[in-house]
């Protein structure tokens, strides 16, 4: 199936995934609410939770009840948390994270392995960590139902194949392939940047949300679009490449080729290069921020800089897409300082009045295990649409 022929596919095809959608964008709901959101009529919403209630992928809450409540009390519904469990992979070349998360996306267990020299050593070492994971946390191996990979690059989502990721050196690795058979788990490969976007849409602060952008503020810089309550994929999955929007026409040369490219001012590894030829010496963004903050010109010239360039790319993605919301991870640690100012007001003067009133701008920390948990929600928003 390729990108355009998936994209005009409906996510939830019946009332068992309209069911299971309308519950991971409320947390929980009564059946009646559950008829009125999804338009399946009542007997069909009974039918189906009765079903998954049988499965043990529904919960009924308890039920809170009060003196003055006359009638039948309202039961709640809400997903399963120990009903299935997900192992995510995050590789890059310094770190192999791994977790397994539970169908709400909350971590269970964590392991952070040396990185990957070769495919075939990430499958190894993949191997050994999930045995003394599941050891760990004593969940059946039968309730594990997938697992979820990560890779900075470009990734074949529907063949699982790695196509291209310069930071590792690999070029068409079946990355996917290779961990079913290791793992005996099915496994999906996604693009960092999306994989964000759908642990954000999924188990994080767009869950509601059915239009929106996510920028990821890491070594380079990624994003991705949700569209319609879809993720958006392009012709050939290639779409989100923010990174390489020219924002210094005969810039700097970028790893891709071009010149100016956003990565080469705005991405963490950039600005570490930029900062130590300034004779400054820094192990992080927090670094680079605190000598702003100490009025240091080399290091806010830099930053206002890149926050200038990262807020021109945004303007332009928001005038094309219109999302609800543009969500910002900062990986990095750049913080509340020089470069999100600087980021914020480049957005609010290049965006149209009319998109900036409608448009939320979030800028979110990473928490610990971002990208491994990210790719645990791949896993495990891919089994709840084949239920």
């Amino acid at each position: 199936m390729t990108a355009t022929e998936r994209l005009a596919k409906p996510q939830f095809r019946s009332a068992r995934n309209a069911v299971i959608a309308a519950l991971l964008r409320n947390k929980q709901l009564a059946r009646s609410e559950l008829s009125k959101i999804t338009g399946v009529s009542p007997a069909a919403i009974t039918e189906v939770t009765q079903a998954f209630l049988q499965r043990d992928l529904l919960a009924e809450l308890p039920v809170r009840t009060t003196g003055r409540q006359r009638g039948r009390p309202t039961v709640q519904l809400q997903l399963q948390a120990s009903h299935a469990y997900f192992l995510g992979i995050s590789i890059d070349p310094s770190a192999i994270s791994m977790v397994i998360t539970d169908l709400h996306g909350r971590v269970i267990e964590h392991m952070v392995l040396p990185g990957p020299d070769t495919p075939e050593r990430l499958v190894a070492e993949a191997r050994t960590a999930f045995n003394s994971l599941l050891r760990s946390i004593k969940i059946p191996r039968s309730r594990m139902q997938g697992v979820g990979i990560t890779i900075t690059g470009i990734v074949n989502a529907d063949e699982g194949i790695c196509r291209y990721s310069a930071a590792l050196g690999w070029r068409d690795i079946p990355v996917a392939r290779m961990l079913t058979k290791a793992l005996r788990l099915p496994a999906w490969v996604e693009n960092d940047a999306n994989a964000v976007a759908v642990g954000e849409k999924f188990f994080g602060s767009a869950r509601g949300m059915e239009s929106f952008t996510s920028v990821m503020l890491g070594p380079t810089i990624g994003s991705a679009h949700f569209v319609h309550g879809k993720l958006y994929r392009g012709y050939d999955d290639s779409a989100g490449e923010i990174g390489h929007i020219t924002v210094v026409p005969k810039g700097t040369l970028c790893r891709c080729g071009r010149y100016g490219c956003l990565d080469t001012i705005a991405g963490g590894y950039a600005l570490r290069m930029a900062a130590e030829a300034e004779g400054m010496k820094i192990t992080s963004m927090r670094d680079l921020e605190e000598r702003a903050s100490r009025s240091e010109t080399r290091a806010s010239r830099l930053l206002r800089a890149a926050g200038n360039g990262l807020g021109l790319a945004v303007a332009s993605l928001v005038h094309l897409n219109n999302p609800q919301a543009v969500l910002f991870t900062d990986i990095e640690g750049f913080d509340n300082g020089v470069f999100r100012t600087a980021a914020l007001r480049a957005i609010e003067n290049n965006v149209m009045p009319r998109f900036l009133q409608s448009t939320q701008i979030i800028f979110g920390k990473a928490e610990e295990n971002l990208l491994a948990r990210s790719a645990a929600s791949v896993a495990a928003f891919a089994y709840l649409n084949s239920i």
